[in-house]
């Protein structure tokens, strides 16, 4: 099985589903200023950037993501 990454990073100028709220990304700390590691805030909804909705997103009782097998084809 070839898998391909077509992942999108997250980003606050990426485009959102209509209506969600845009992504937030904030630093909180970095090594630079003395902490002891780069540490950033993300906030976003689940719908943000590359991600795979699963038949429990649209469907009662469907299956969700994890159970998912990472072959599946539609």
């Amino acid at each position: 099985m070839k898998i391909l990454d077509i992942t999108v990073p997250l980003s606050p100028g990426l485009p959102v589903w209509p209506g969600d709220p845009q992504i937030l990304l904030e630093r909180h700390r970095t090594i630079g200023q003395g902490s002891d590691s780069n540490d950033s805030h993300l906030a976003c909804s689940v719908h943000a950037g590359t991600h795979v909705d699963a038949p429990g997103h649209f469907v009662e009782n469907g299956s969700t993501v994890e159970q998912m097998p990472l072959d599946a084809q539609w």
